[in-house]
């Protein structure tokens, strides 16, 4: 289910960044800056094969990207951008920049206006690197890249969050990629998990939908990403301690009850989701719940106490037609139940599931007995059409004799359901066929 909640982002290589740094900014530029600018400029135009290249991103990041965020000091880390072990004074809440700051020079990152493409020029590098030094290289520029990201994250400005998160992710991948243990060794996941927590609530009425989705779209990836990250020393989840298996089961269930749940609930009425402030944000938090599921794995059933009956209300909910996208996320959520939970589904919670796909065929039947001309009119068919295809995935995991008792007594009392189920006893008289010889 991982497409749903695929992250998308454009690279940025040798010429994107030559041009951007041979762009003056808009606004005034410092003499600095400029410095830093032309710096970064003569580095990568020097940089012509692979065999130099982690020798400029090295000087990149001392010389160019560090003296940037030289006066943005984060607790929790130390000056050589490591984890910061002396505990920190009580915070009370974020800090803001005051009157008498010069917004220049105590933050000159903000305004230079090549900060960002020149971070995912030197993370998007890393890739180009030979297989054989590449996982050095990273190993070796890890503390330089860690301060620019997470004071981003931390920054009040949701443009730099979201900028922040982005880079996270990338750092994330990079880090998969080669295999390393750097968040474990230096303590560092720990930290960047503190900082995504801490805006999981950046949520209306207090934060307007539009800054709310700009930022949340890219922190849930992120968080992904990251715990991805600080477990993939090993070669599968499997292969993890049983102490290491908790870490990250925790943090996943951290980010499944405190960042999901807790933020569809806020968002929506008590009765059910699709009566929501903000479909937009709640679409895009159902979509978050297969990716969180299917790392959990089968540890995930302790979960489903609290989720079919969510996703069975908001499927009975006739005014969800109205919403076919939320709609598609939520039978996305069942999909992923249903592959990833498939013998306790089987055991216990099928009922539950099947009572939810069969209320919303039954309001798709009486929507499409109305007017027809409704919003949702349109998208009937495709959702009709996905139903069957998930009733029929759930009756292929339930006891056949059982399922086609169930299946039976719904259609006696409702015919309307029968295209629902069609499929299924099409698929089962095709196996009872003797095939030619």
């Amino acid at each position: 289910m991982d497409t749903n909640n695929s992250h998308t982002r454009d690279t940025m290589d040798t010429e994107d960044i030559l041009s951007v740094l041979s762009t003056q900014s808009t606004a005034p530029e410092s003499a600095s800056t400029s410095t830093l600018r032309n710096q970064a400029h003569a580095l990568i135009s020097r940089s012509t094969d692979e065999s130099v290249l982690p020798a400029t991103l090295l000087d990149l990041l001392t010389q160019v990207i560090k003296p940037l965020f030289t006066n943005t000091k984060h607790p929790s880390l130390t000056s050589t951008g490591r984890k910061n072990l002396v505990p920190n004074s009580p915070s009370f809440g974020p800090s803001y920049p005051t009157l008498s700051d010069h917004y220049e020079t105590s933050k000159p990152w903000k305004t230079t206006g090549f900060t960002v493409p020149l971070l995912r020029y030197i993370l998007d590098s890393y890739s180009a690197l030979p297989s054989t030094s590449r996982k050095q290289t990273l190993e070796s520029h890890f503390h330089l890249l860690v301060p620019p990201i997470l004071n981003m994250i931390d920054d009040t400005d949701p443009s730099y969050k979201a900028t922040g998160c982005r880079l996270l992710h990338t750092l994330g991948e990079v880090l998969v990629s080669v295999q390393s243990d750097m968040l474990k060794r230096t303590g560092l996941g720990d930290v960047f998990v503190h900082a995504l927590k801490g805006n999981l609530t950046l949520l209306p009425t207090l934060t307007p939908e539009d800054e709310s989705l700009s930022v949340l779209r890219e922190l849930y990836p992120a968080y992904i990403a990251l715990v991805d990250a600080m477990f993939c020393y090993s070669s599968s989840p499997s292969k993890l301690t049983s102490a290491e298996s908790k870490a990250r089961d925790d943090l996943l269930t951290s980010l499944y009850r405190h960042g999901i749940m807790a933020s569809l609930e806020h968002l929506s009425s008590a009765t059910s989701f699709s009566s929501t402030i903000s479909v937009s944000l709640t679409v895009f938090l159902l979509r978050q719940v297969p990716p969180v599921i299917e790392r959990m794995g089968i540890s995930s059933v302790r979960h489903l106490k609290g989720l079919l009956p969510m996703v069975r209300a908001g499927l009975m909910d006739p005014f969800i037609l109205v919403a076919p996208e939320m709609v598609s996320a939520v039978l996305d959520v069942v999909e992923c139940v249903i592959s990833v939970c498939t013998p306790r589904v089987k055991e216990k919670w099928y009922p539950e599931i099947l009572r939810g796909l069969v209320g919303c065929w039954c309001n798709c039947i009486d929507e499409n007995e109305g007017s027809g001309t409704t919003s949702a009119s349109k998208y009937l068919p495709e959702t009709m059409t996905r139903l069957t295809k998930v009733v029929k995935m759930l009756g292929d995991i339930v006891d056949e004799t059982e399922w086609k008792d169930v299946t039976r007594r719904l259609v006696d009392e409702e015919p309307d359901l029968k295209e629902l189920f069609e499929q299924d006893e099409q698929d089962s008289l095709n196996m009872t066929k003797t095939p030619w010889v």
